[in-house]
């Protein structure tokens, strides 16, 4: 992101402040790892348990009915109004359609299938790409867009939409709807092998360019691995499922050019110069609730810290108040503390690269200034809409409050949760 590519900068944030060597030049140790390997697999393998959600590819065989319901179920109708794509009050036929639709005839034992997701794809509370929101027309913030899942991410299949569209998925992290024509299904042990696949590259860019033959190419996003099955001076070979006939799945050998960067062999170092390396090459991207807005692509602000993460190889859940429970915590800010005194233990106890928590939010904290911290984030607050750099003053004012006012916690990463 150039400096003068930005609108207009934050309050009290200059252009220095942009690049990743001004941060960097403040920490004393930027290269020293900040987990070791170790660690950094049982930090992975802590995960589903803080969530409470299985791996993917430990769902059994079959899973009973009304626990595959109990599922779908979760994502009901809102108490609350919502709004459909043009601005029209979405009705209780509206709502009544979509439930149906999402509640397909299942055996006693529902078989569970396993596959490969085989090009970037949104996974939605309900079975339909429809637009809803909760004012008119604020079509960065669809409520039934839940996050995206990328090329080559396992799912496990539970049940299909009735109109045959959607297929409800348990994804990494994360269950809902997933397009049928997103995935390409295969035995339990297809999938875990190329999951697990050695060597692979990392997708090191916001979105990488992957050609494939006769049918265009992939963009994987930041933090995804592929199998790498072949490296030339100019470029990687790499692995790529596709869907063949009735949904089976296939693969081909895509190719990315090595010059242009988006790519790295296996992950990249987990130490502070490569978080905050990663996550400002990401400044200016555009804000999007759930990883995409009209199916556009665009960062949300805890996908912007689990995207940067996953470079390393690292990889945290999927919402900002899940990724807290999975970290360390570092401080626990109550709500009669005064601003001054939040500021100091900021400070005090706060290791840069840290993540900073506020109901809805979540940020990652660079250090300070001159006693000001500052925070890297995407936000969709004021006029604001994408990722940007910004002390903790922001929202003064406003009917929440100062970002600093509203934080809750500090946490950081280390071989340690609040959880377990």
């Amino acid at each position: 992101m150039t400096h003068s590519a930005w609108p207009q900068l934050p309050p009290n944030v200059s252009p220095a402040m942009l690049a990743v060597d001004f941060w960097l030049d403040r920490v004393e140790y930027p290269d020293a790892p900040l987990l070791t390997a170790t660690e950094l697999n049982a930090f992975n393998a802590r995960v589903p348990k803080v969530l409470n959600i299985p791996p993917v590819l430990s769902l059994p065989d079959t899973m009973d009915a009304d626990d595959v319901r109990q599922q779908i179920s979760a994502y009901a109708p809102p108490a609350k109004p919502r709004y459909g794509s043009t601005g029209q009050l979405l009705d209780a036929g509206y709502w009544q359609r979509l439930t149906t639709n999402a509640a397909p005839d299942l055996p006693d034992q529902v078989p569970v299938r396993f596959g490969l997701i085989t090009r970037r794809a949104e996974v939605r509370a309900f079975p339909a790409s429809d637009v809803i929101t909760s004012r008119p027309y604020e079509f960065p913030l669809d409520r039934s867009q839940e996050t995206t899942v990328d090329i080559g991410w396992p799912v496990a299949v539970l049940a299909t939409s009735r109109d045959a569209c959607w297929h409800f998925c348990l994804t990494p992290n994360y269950w809902g709807w997933v397009r049928v024509d997103h995935i390409a299904l295969a035995p339990r042990d297809t999938i875990a092998a190329y999951v697990n696949s050695e060597p692979f590259v990392t997708t090191i860019t916001s979105r990488g360019l992957v050609a494939l033959p006769e049918v265009g190419g992939v963009t994987p996003q930041m933090g995804t691995r592929l199998p790498l099955v072949g490296v030339s001076p100019d470029s990687f070979s790499i692995q790529v499922p596709v869907r063949a006939d009735e949904g089976a799945l296939a693969f081909t050998n895509g190719i990315a050019a090595r010059s242009t960067g988006e790519f790295g062999a296996g992950c990249l170092p987990l130490t502070l110069r490569t978080v905050f390396s990663q996550v400002c090459t990401l400044l200016g991207e555009p804000y999007a609730w759930g990883g995409s807005r009209l199916g556009i692509f665009g960062r949300d602000c805890s996908r912007l810290v689990r995207d940067v993460f996953a470079t390393a190889g690292l990889y945290l859940p999927r919402n900002g108040n899940q990724q807290l429970k999975a970290c360390t915590r570092q401080i626990i800010f109550i709500p009669d503390m005064q601003d001054s005194e939040r500021q100091d233990a900021l400070i005090t106890y706060a290791t840069p690269g840290a993540l900073l928590g506020l109901p809805g939010h979540i940020m990652l904290y660079l250090g300070h200034v001159n006693g000001i911290p500052y925070a890297i984030h995407a936000t969709s607050s004021g006029q604001y809409s994408n990722v940007i750099v910004s002390d903790l003053s922001l929202g003064a004012g406003g009917p929440s409050g100062s970002l600093l006012r509203r934080l809750t916690e500090a946490v950081a990463i280390t071989g340690s949760s609040n959880s377990l």
